[in-house]
C-alpha cells in the first residue's frame, strides 16, 4: 500500500476526534461520516458495500439502543416508584461521607456490571445512581467510563480475551493466564492516572471530609492483579465482590444496610448471572439473528436480542413496579431519549462500518492503520497499547478492537521477536482503556444520564486515557527490558 493511502486512512479518525473536541460530537460525527464516505469511493471498494455498510450500521445501532432503552426504562421506573431515593438513603445510612459513597458505588458497581454483563451496562446504570446522590451528571458519566476502562479487559466474563484474542488467533491455553496477568499489572499502574483524574473531577464538587479513593482503589486492584493469573475471566467479578466485603468489614460505619430499595438491582444481577452459570440457558440465549453477505457483499451483521441486557432491564423494572404496587409506566420520555441517541449513534457506527468494509484488492482503512503502527520497529512496544485504544475508539468495543488489531499485534511481535503474550496484553489493556473515549459509549451513557454535551465528556476523558495508555506502554517496556516472565 502506498504512503498516500496509509496517510489517508488516518484522516477519518483525526477529523472525527478534532471536530468532536472543537465543535461538538454531533458535528464531529457528521463531518467524519462525510470524509469517510468520500474516501470509501477512492479506496478500491465494492460500491454495493457502501449501502450494505449503512444497513449493517443500522443493525449495530439497534443493538446498542436496546441497552439504552432498557436502562432508561429501568431507572425512570425506579425513580417514579421511590427506589432511587431509597438507595440514596440506604448508602447514607451505612456511611455519611459522600466521598466514600461515590468511590464505593463507582468502583464496585462499575467493576461488577462490566465483568458480568459488558455491553455498556455500567455506563447505563452507575452514573444515574451517582446523579441521584447529588453528583453532577457530566462528572458522573466521565468518571464511570474511565473506571469502566480499567475493568473492561475481563468484561462480560472474559469475552475480550476468549472471543477477541484466543479463538481468532488460535492461542494456546497456556498463554491466556500470562496475558491476563500482564494486562492486570499494567492496568493497575495505569489505573493510578484514572484514579487521580477522577479525584480531580470529584474535588471540584467539594464532597466529603476524607479522601477514600486510595483505600477503595487498592482494595480492588490488589485483588484484581492477584487473582488475574488464576481466575482469568472471573477476575473482575471476584475482585468486585471481595472489595465489597472488605468495604463492609472495614469501611462501613453502620453494618445494617437497608436492602429493600436494592431489590430491582439485585434481581437484575441475578438475571445477568444466571446464563453465565447455567450452560444450556446460555446456549439458548446465544440465539443470533444473522444478516450475512448484505447486498451480496462481504458485509455482515447480527443481533443477539436475548444476550442483550434489555430483557433483564425490563423484567427488573416491572418487578420494581409490582413491588411498589403501581403498574403505571411512562414510555414517552424513554422513547424520546432513545430517539435522540439514534440521531448521533447511527452515523458514528456508519463510519466504523465504512472503514472496515473499504478495499477489495487492498487492505481496508482499519487494516492500513494497523500497518502504519507495524512499521515502528523498536518503538512498537510503546505504541502497542495505543493501537488498542484506537481500535476501541473506532469500534466501540474491547473485543472488536482485539479481533481487528490482535493479528497485527501478534504478527509484529513474532517479526520483531518480542514476547507475544506481553504484546497481546498491551493490546488488551489499551483496548480496555479506549472504552472511556469511544463515542458510542459516551453517547449512550450521556443520553441515559440526560447529558446533551457529549464533547464535555470526551474532553474530560481524553488526557486521562492517553496518560494511562502511556503508563501501560512504559510498564510493558520495563517488563520486557528486565526480562520479567511469569
Amino acid at each position: 500500500m502506498s504512503l498516500t493511502y496509509s496517510a489517508l486512512a488516518v484522516l477519518p479518525v483525526v477529523m472525527l476526534l478534532l471536530i468532536s473536541l472543537w465543535k461538538g460530537v454531533k458535528p464531529g460525527v457528521y463531518t467524519g461520516l462525510a470524509v469517510t464516505s468520500v474516501l470509501f469511493f477512492i479506496w478500491d471498494s465494492n460500491w454495493l458495500a457502501f449501502p450494505a455498510s449503512f444497513i449493517a450500521a443500522f443493525i449495530d445501532t439497534i443493538s446498542i439502543l436496546m441497552i439504552v432503552f432498557g436502562a432508561i426504562f429501568l431507572y425512570h421506573t425506579m425513580d417514579q416508584k421511590g427506589y432511587i431515593n431509597g438507595i440514596k438513603l440506604s448508602l447514607q445510612g451505612v456511611h455519611s461521607d459522600r466521598n466514600f459513597q461515590f468511590y464505593f458505588l463507582a468502583f464496585f458497581l462499575t467493576a461488577f456490571f462490566e465483568s458480568v454483563a459488558g455491553f455498556g451496562t455500567p455506563g447505563a446504570i452507575v452514573p444515574l445512581l451517582l446523579i441521584s446522590m447529588g453528583f453532577s451528571a457530566t462528572m458522573s458519566v466521565a468518571s464511570v467510563l474511565l473506571i469502566d476502562g480499567i475493568f473492561a479487559l475481563s468484561g462480560a466474563i472474559g469475552t475480550p480475551v476468549s472471543v477477541g484474542l484466543e479463538a481468532p488467533l488460535g492461542l494456546p491455553s497456556a498463554m491466556i493466564p500470562k496475558i491476563y496477568l500482564y494486562a492486570a499489572i499494567t492496568m493497575a499502574a495505569a489505573g493510578v492516572i484514572v484514579l487521580l483524574s477522577v479525584h480531580r473531577f470529584l474535588k471540584k464538587e467539594n464532597t466529603g471530609v476524607r479522601d477514600y479513593s486510595w483505600m477503595v482503589y487498592l482494595s480492588i486492584m490488589g485483588l484484581f492483579v492477584t487473582f488475574s493469573y488464576f481466575l482469568l475471566e472471573l477476575t473482575g467479578v471476584v475482585a468486585a465482590v471481595f472489595m465489597a466485603i472488605i468495604s463492609y468489614l472495614f469501611f462501613f460505619t453502620n453494618k445494617k444496610l437497608k436492602w429493600k430499595p436494592w431489590i430491582p438491582y439485585v434481581l437484575l444481577v441475578g438475571l445477568l448471572l444466571i446464563p453465565k452459570i447455567i450452560s444450556p440457558l446460555s446456549s439458548l440465549l446465544a440465539f443470533r439473528l444473522s444478516f450475512n453477505e448484505i447486498l451480496s457483499t462481504g458485509v455482515s451483521a447480527s443481533l443477539q436480542p436475548l444476550r442483550s441486557p434489555l430483557v433483564p432491564f425490563i423484567v427488573a423494572a416491572i418487578s420494581a413496579a409490582f413491588l411498589a404496587k403501581d403498574l403505571s409506566f411512562e414510555i414517552k420520555p424513554v422513547l424520546t431519549k432513545t430517539m435522540a441517541v439514534f440521531l448521533v449513534l447511527f452515523p458514528s457506527l456508519a463510519i466504523t462500518r465504512l472503514m472496515l468494509s473499504s478495499g477489495t484488492t487492498m487492505p481496508s482503512m482499519v487494516e492500513a492503520l494497523g500497518a502504519i503502527f507495524g512499521e515502528s520497529g523498536a518503538a512498537y512496544p510503546v505504541l502497542s497499547p495505543f493501537i488498542g485504544v484506537l481500535g476501541a475508539f473506532i469500534t466501540g468495543s474491547t473485543t472488536v478492537s482485539n479481533v481487528i488489531f490482535g493479528p497485527v499485534q501478534l504478527n509484529t511481535a513474532q517479526h520483531l521477536l518480542y514476547p507475544e503474550e506481553l504484546i497481546l496484553a498491551l493490546q488488551l489493556a489499551g483496548a480496555s482503556l479506549g472504552n472511556a473515549i469511544c463515542l458510542f459509549n459516551i453517547i449512550a451513557a450521556a443520553a441515559v444520564a440526560d447529558v446533551k454535551n457529549y464533547s464535555a465528556i470526551l474532553k474530560k476523558n481524553m488526557m486521562p486515557v492517553l496518560g494511562a495508555s502511556l503508563v501501560v506502554s512504559l510498564v510493558g517496556y520495563l517488563i520486557m527490558f528486565f526480562g520479567l516472565k511469569f
